[in-house]
């Protein structure tokens, strides 16, 4: 509406309009205040909600057993690092590392101009990983389809071996000139002797080692068979190669009886491996070495040389599509292809680009493979071996020294839990031992415990400030007469200090927790962690209850755990529906403050009209004035 500012009055009415409308408006402001003093104790009431699942949080993974068996772990050698998480038991290990873990890498031995050179010609490569621990290398594949291809080893194969029938007898056994020979058939060597060295054995495992020597120095046998001994003590003979081509027997000598050696046992045979190549089952009945092999798939064949005993797995397999086959083509192929396991780079020699492969991992079975016959660009000599091995794939190891040294490997290079709780990442090979121990690390505790009374003190200090309430000194806080927070205080103080009966250390106040006399909970550190060093087992069944059925009292974190899931739970916890309730009556309130600005807006309409007409009933006021003093004028003129 415009302004009726003064037209007749000469009144300043906007500036009484907009005075009586600052009077009006004081009930809405009033609800306003209200709006916003409620929307700021939904937002605290919600940051103690927050506060309190943080605590839950806390206190369920303080209740794991690893939280009380924390270990701290260190070593003698910046090449091998440890890490602690927890455990039952605390030691020490001593051990060189031998062998890092590494991926197979190979690349081409020839150079190409540039990356646009053709390399391979067919439009697709037979690629694969994963194989040679499977028991097949150097792979060429024929007339397979573009894609994935399943290759997976089935069934193992396994050595032909014969076990002696008893125990050798006697031990000690003294091997002399006279019984000392022993003679065996391998199916494919024929019969073969060996003279076994003079002396007197101890154990099954003297003598075991014995034959093996006399085989080391025998051509025939080198390399074919060995010998070892059975959980049982007795002796046994297998040969190196694997499948149901290879047996052994033992047919006779002077030391045949006296090892234990039955000779109408007969003949073993070894067991064939099985592989499976896109749905289609192989039967390899020999896994000598550089054995050549097919292997027929749903379409096509590939062509393999044994690289030793098939064992248990699945490789990685894809014929790759690779275009026109220039080396950028092949190179993106491979980079692109699913699930093989390896990548491809062009390598800018300065004088030529080179292929290079890469296992994406590490570890014995990280080996990479391609079909080289298709590689007729790489090499000026077509059929020789187009790549050089740049790394080996193999497992990290490390090696336990003594009289009887041993080793234990892993594919990466960390031995994870080589210790209860106690990881080694290893990073160099070392010339001397390096030491690991672990030690248990009551500090952890002490920090865990710590930080939770930490949490809860910080929580009651906000309580405490929210909900102060002194009308006087003007320090009335936003939760004054809210009774959730309270009670999440004083239910979280009595999960924290009351007894847990039963138990050897009955109450946090044993444990270093105490209650102020100004409400807020102290953390005596050096009284926590002596009263732990003294009896771990009733320090932790003071926190946290046993998994039985025998003892289900529930320990401090139990009753922390419990308190705070029923005062912050969504929809039932009563911090959460605290918060809730104050979010209605920020609805309710502004609901009101809408209404009222309805009414405002008429009131001053209505205000306007009536300044707006008293301006216009005074003009005309005016106007009729006017009149008057003319007439009353003409008249004293004609009296005149």
């Amino acid at each position: 509406m415009s302004s009726v500012d003064g037209l007749v009055t000469g009144l300043d009415t906007t500036s009484i309009i907009s005075q009586l409308m600052q009077l009006e408006r004081i009930p809405q402001q009033r609800l306003e205040n209200r709006a916003k003093l409620a929307k700021s104790a939904s937002t605290e009431l919600d940051g103690l909600r927050t506060s309190v699942v943080g605590i839950r949080t806390a206190a369920a993974t303080m209740k794991y057993p690893s939280a009380w068996q924390p270990l701290s772990a260190t070593s003698s050698s910046d090449s091998v690092k440890v890490t602690a998480t927890s455990g039952a038991t605390t030691g020490s290990l001593a051990f060189n590392v031998t062998k890092v873990a590494s991926g197979e890498a190979i690349y081409s031995n020839q150079t190409v101009a540039s990356t646009d050179t053709v390399v391979a010609a067919g439009g697709s490569v037979f690629s694969y990983s994963g194989t040679k621990q499977l028991g097949f290398d150097k792979l060429a594949a024929t007339g397979l389809n573009v894609g994935d291809i399943s290759f997976e080893v089935t069934q193992a194969s396994a050595a032909a071996k014969t076990t002696a029938s008893a125990l050798p007898q006697p031990v000690p056994l003294e091997i002399t000139g006279t019984n000392n020979e022993l003679i065996f058939s391998v199916a494919g060597a024929g019969s073969i002797s060996l003279s076994i060295g003079t002396g007197e054995y101890q154990s099954a495992e003297e003598l075991a080692a014995a034959i093996n020597s006399a085989i080391a120095a025998t051509p025939a046998a080198k390399g074919v068979v060995k010998a070892g001994v059975d959980d049982t003590g007795k002796l046994t003979l297998s040969t190196i190669a694997e499948g149901s081509d290879n047996t052994i027997e033992v047919t006779g000598g002077s030391a045949a009886a006296e090892l234990g050696w039955n000779l109408t046992e007969g003949v073993a045979t070894g067991t064939d491996g099985i592989v499976t190549v896109d749905g289609v089952a192989n039967t390899i009945t020999d896994t000598t070495k550089d054995t050549a092999v097919t292997l027929n798939a749903s379409a096509g064949s590939i062509a393999a040389v044994m690289s030793g005993p098939m064992r248990l797995g699945t490789a990685n397999t894809e014929q790759v599509s690779f275009g026109s086959g220039t080396l950028s083509e092949v190179v993106s192929a491979i980079n692109n292809a699913d699930g093989l396991n390896y990548g491809a780079v062009a390598v800018n020699t300065g004088s030529g680009y080179r292929l290079q492969l890469t296992a994406n991992e590490t570890g014995a079975a990280a080996t990479v493979g391609i079909d080289q016959s298709m590689f007729t660009g790489l090499s000026g000599t077509p059929g020789v071996d187009m790549f050089k091995q740049l790394t080996a794939a193999q497992d990290a190891e490390i090696t336990f020294e003594g009289v009887n040294p041993y080793s234990i490997t892993s594919a990466s290079n960390t031995f994870k839990d080589i210790m209860p709780g106690v990881s080694a990442t290893v990073s160099a090979v070392t010339t001397t031992p390096v030491t690991i121990s672990s030690t248990k690390d009551t500090e952890k505790v002490a920090d865990a415990v710590e930080s939770l009374v930490n949490d809860l003190s910080t929580l009651f200090a906000r309580i405490k400030q929210g909900t102060k309430s002194d009308v006087e000194a003007g320090t009335t806080g936003l939760l004054a007469g809210s009774s959730a927070p309270r009670r999440a205080q004083n239910e979280l103080q009595r999960a924290l200090l009351d007894p847990v009966a039963g138990n050897s250390i009955i109450s946090g106040g044993a444990a270093g927790i105490t209650l102020e006399s100004d409400g807020t909970i102290k953390f005596d550190r050096a009284a926590f962690i002596s009263a732990y060093e003294a009896d771990p087992e009733g320090m932790q069944r003071l926190f946290v209850a046993p998994d039985d059925e025998v003892d289900s009292t529930p320990g401090i974190l139990d009753r922390i755990s419990e308190v705070a899931k029923n005062a912050s739970s969504f929809g039932t916890g009563y911090l959460a529906t605290a918060k809730e309730a104050k979010d209605n009556q920020v609805n309710t309130f502004n609901r009101q403050v809408d209404a009222y600005e309805v009414r405002l807006e008429r009131r001053q309409a209505a205000l306007q009209r009536q300044y707006a007409a008293l301006e216009v009933a005074l003009g005309s006021l005016n106007n009729q004035s006017a009149w008057l003093v003319g007439q009353l004028g003409s008249l004293s003129t004609n009296s005149g």
